[in-house]
């Protein structure tokens, strides 16, 4: 039988993979808890280390925060580069665009609640933040809508801006539906957003 000792030696994490780790449980607690009421003890308690190992990689509350909130970020930039890449048409990368965002908010639902909750958090110090996060979507989709529109392959009584900041704008009707009793498929709650934010749009 081998000694304990190596058994440790052999199943401790190394400093990335601990990263890793504390990292999805930090998803976790701040989706259950909230970005105003999440922290290291919650963490600690999900990831089963102490307390002091959560500091050791996240030093302060707004670090913790802060690390959240970057790989929120990372997650909507990459969602949205993805449906608004290369030169289908328009429709396509809209429908691409809602169908990344319903996917996302069934296969991570922590993520999406704590976007969700970001977006909403006009009065937190993270809010700021969030109006930059928001800034950088319109910067990503704006330019393929006013292309469309300028090519004639769309026409909208809302200008090209407007249009993408409604396309920004759906995730708490998306989240009422996906979390109603009767949770409905995501094929259906794809093809009534896709109808919902395409309806100012005429080919």
């Amino acid at each position: 039988m081998e000694p304990r000792a190596e058994i440790r030696r052999r199943t401790r994490l190394s400093p990335e993979a601990r990263r890793t780790q504390l990292m999805e449980c930090a998803i976790e607690v701040f989706s259950r808890r909230g970005i105003g009421r999440a922290g290291h003890a919650e963490i600690a308690e999900q990831a089963k280390v102490s307390v002091a190992t959560v500091f050791n990689y996240f030093n302060t509350r707004e670090e913790l925060v802060d690390e959240v909130l970057t790989e929120i970020e990372q997650f909507v930039h990459q969602m949205l580069e993805q449906a608004y890449a290369g030169n289908r048409p328009v429709r396509e990368r809209i429908h691409s665009h809602v169908q990344l965002f319903v996917d996302a908010a069934y296969d991570k639902p922590d993520h999406a609640n704590i976007w969700l909750e970001w977006s909403s958090s006009v009065r937190e110090e993270v809010w700021p933040r969030y109006a930059m996060l928001l800034d950088k979507a319109l910067e990503r989709i704006t330019p393929a809508l006013q292309s469309a529109m300028d090519q004639g392959e769309i026409q909208s009584v809302l200008s090209a801006q407007d249009l993408a900041r409604s396309l920004t704008g759906f995730g708490y009707v998306m989240m009422q539906m996906i979390n109603s009793p009767q949770r409905p498929a995501r094929d259906e709650v794809t093809e009534f957003l896709f109808k919902y934010v395409t309806a100012p749009i005429q080919a």
